[in-house]
């Protein structure tokens, strides 16, 4: 059966299985509260939390942009390495100790941390709100994606505006049956495609020495600019970005909430323990695919992040009858990532507006059944206006997606600070946050995005961490004093 065919079908049949698990879902839960929906009961062990996490750090982006950067760069890129590392890093400094505080005041939200540590409705309100305005843009983002790759995966059969709709649809329909329960089962299904789908293609199509040793030398002839050392500036440019991603992404709203739906803080920490090597079955793999592809880009003199992976996996799927089942297993598996990183954005999204904006206003008084509802509705509402800005790729809103990790490593002394510092004030973590927002969105206007070859979000965040000591120890020491 031809490829794009043999993809059709494999979709189908997944979205089919996808609804299934939201049906599967609904019948498990034991609530219409606020924990069941948006936590799964705060009873994910270890293993679909490990896949759950895994799912939600390793996007579609991450698939194809690792190997299409080899490809454009160079063997250098191994730096990518570090990013998914770092996360991990990061997470094990904070995440065992929220998730202990967490399991004692019931969080259900991000902002449940904020009120129990600071106690400032303003500080909690502006954090949610940078929140929501990075979810809004990441959930864009994968709705475009969702209509991009299956526009490619299927040759154009299925057109743009096909998959954004369509498989949009899907995800808010299994989303609204399960909650978190649906979106951990179906992050497992994709973890496992991914996993499985890459190691199996690695074994297949990897170079023996002999080959590898001819690449080397192909490289060294052609493109030797692509096995050298990057220069410093570069190098400065990686650390910071390393730094960055690394403190950004592990405090997502959807990742925070994962922390909080452990079973325990052992499950936690296993799960945390075993995400510390699954660079090394994700990003390595994907390096060497990028370096052995690089041969077949030579006439391209900048590839397409879109372009690597899809059109080496076609070349690749023509190796043998396994060969052509794993890349089916790869393919679909990217579609998945997408549609996973949607579905935990978009829960996230409905959890905070439902619980710390209409909880906190106009639904004061609300039962938590009827918070959960309301949350529903408005993830409904939430798609369908994504949907209609994803529909042209072109929008303003889209060039806003490159204040993601900007915007949200200033939050991240919300949750290192505020664990480990209980000096710390909330008018200092204000005062910080405000001044290094407003300095990310002056750059952004601006479009600066280096100085020094080092992150705007990474000045903006050291600016943050500054002022919040120097209010909290020497400015508030002074006004004690008068």
């Amino acid at each position: 059966m031809h490829l794009t065919e043999t993809i059709l079908y494999c979709i189908a049949f997944y979205l089919v299985l996808l609804i299934f698990l939201g049906v599967l879902a609904n019948k498990k839960k034991k609530s219409n509260s606020l924990k069941d929906f948006y936590l799964a009961g705060k009873g994910l062990n270890s293993f679909v939390l490990l896949l759950t996490l895994y799912a939600t750090q390793y996007s579609a982006n991450t698939l194809l942009v690792t190997p299409a950067e080899v490809v454009n760069k160079g063997m250098g890129m191994i730096l990518i390495l570090g990013y998914m590392t770092a996360v991990v890093v990061f997470y094990l400094l904070f995440a065992p100790q929220l998730f202990q505080v967490s399991r004692i005041q019931d969080f259900v939200t991000p902002g449940d941390w904020f009120d129990f540590r600071f106690k400032m409705p303003k500080l909690t309100l502006f954090a949610n709100i940078l929140l929501i305005i990075v979810s809004i843009n990441f959930l864009l983002s994968q709705l475009i994606a969702m209509g991009h790759i299956t526009e490619g995966i299927t040759g154009g059969k299925i057109p743009y505006w096909v998959g954004v709709i369509f498989l949009g649809f899907v995800v808010i329909v299994y989303e609204t049956l399960g909650g978190m329960r649906a979106v951990a089962w179906t992050d497992v299904i994709q973890g496992v495609m991914i996993l499985l789908g890459l190691i199996g293609i690695f074994i297949i199509v990897m170079p023996d020495v002999e080959e590898l040793s001819k690449i080397s030398q192909w490289l060294i002839k052609n493109e030797p600019k692509k096995i050298g050392i990057p220069e410093t500036s570069f190098q400065i440019y990686w650390f910071s970005t390393v730094l960055m991603v690394g403190l950004g992404a592990s405090i997502y709203p959807q990742v925070i909430q994962r922390i909080y739906a452990a079973k325990s803080v052992k499950t936690l920490k296993k799960s945390l323990g075993a995400m510390i090597i699954v660079p090394l079955f994700t990003v390595l793999i994907l390096f060497l695919l990028g370096v052995i592809s690089i041969p077949h880009f030579t006439d391209v003199e900048n590839v397409s992040k879109d372009t690597v992976l899809p059109t080496m996996l076609n070349f690749w799927s023509e190796h043998s009858a396994l060969a052509f089942g794993l890349t089916i297993v790869v393919i679909i598996g990217l579609l998945a990532a997408i549609m996973s990183t949607a579905d935990s954005v978009l829960l996230s999204l409905s959890s905070i507006i439902a619980k710390d904006i209409l909880g906190k206003s106009v639904l004061k008084k609300a039962p938590e059944e009827r918070l959960t509802k309301y949350g529903k509705f408005f993830s409904w509402i939430i798609m369908i206006i994504m949907v209609i800005f994803a529909l042209n790729p072109h929008i303003t809103l889209w060039g806003l997606i490159e204040l993601k990790m900007q915007i949200l490593i200033q939050i991240a002394p919300l949750f290192l600070v505020g664990i480990y510092n209980s000096k710390v004030s909330a008018k200092a973590m204000m005062f910080g946050l405000v001044v290094a927002s407003t300095f990310i969105l002056i750059c952004f206007f601006l479009n600066i995005k280096t100085i020094g070859h080092i992150q705007i979000g990474l000045i903006g965040f050291t600016i943050n961490m500054l002022l919040i000591f120097l209010y909290s120890y020497f400015l508030n020491n002074k006004k004690s004093k008068n």
